[in-house]
């Protein structure tokens, strides 16, 4: 792994990592955001055939104990692209729920701003590091050079089985030959 990914996925899993972990041990700052909704979601869990221990709240706790293993698999570079999109998947730092800006005024209005800027900076890398192949070729451009190299094995071999076939089928025909003149 370069220099440059060795400093740089550190940084960039370092807010999903916090943010994973506040979210796994108080899922309420989350939930105050958006009370209504979630007081939905506990109502179409209760419905359902789901586990009863499972809520609104034990949701956004293993979510954000999902994004905070997942950010420390990136920041260490193991699997860090299975690690991204699971980021990207289950972040916390996401734009959802943020306040209406509208109806912001002054400096609380630019602080949300700066604030929504920043997650898609996030947002924008964590997408970037989803497509990191470290100067690898993609899965399928190997399978692609993979079949390539096989067809050419394959028609090489191909065109030495018909000489030798020719080649057999010249001394069969030499040796017919040969015994016709015999019996003949």
């Amino acid at each position: 792994m370069s220099l440059l990914r060795r400093l740089a996925r550190p940084a960039l899993a370092a807010p999903f990592i916090v943010e994973g972990v506040r979210t796994a041990i108080s899922p309420e700052r989350e939930i105050s955001v958006a009370p209504a909704a979630f007081a939905q979601v506990d109502r179409a869990l209760q419905s359902s055939p789901a586990p009863s221990f499972l809520d609104a709240r034990s949701i956004l706790r293993l979510s954000g104990a999902v994004a905070a293993g997942a950010g420390f698999l990136y920041a260490t570079g193991r699997a860090p692209r299975l690690a991204s999109g699971v980021l990207l998947a289950t972040t916390t730092v996401g734009l959802a729920g943020r306040k209406k800006v509208w109806e912001l005024k002054g400096a609380e209005r630019t602080d949300e701003i700066t604030s929504i800027l920043k997650d898609a900076g996030l947002l924008g890398g964590i997408m970037l590091a989803l497509v990191d192949r470290e100067g690898r070729p993609s899965l399928g451009y190997q399978v692609g050079q993979f079949v390539e190299r096989t067809q050419k094995q394959a028609t090489k071999s191909q065109q030495r089985l018909e000489k030798k076939a020719d080649a057999l089928g010249k001394k069969v025909q030499k040796k017919a030959d040969e015994l016709a003149d015999q019996f003949s």
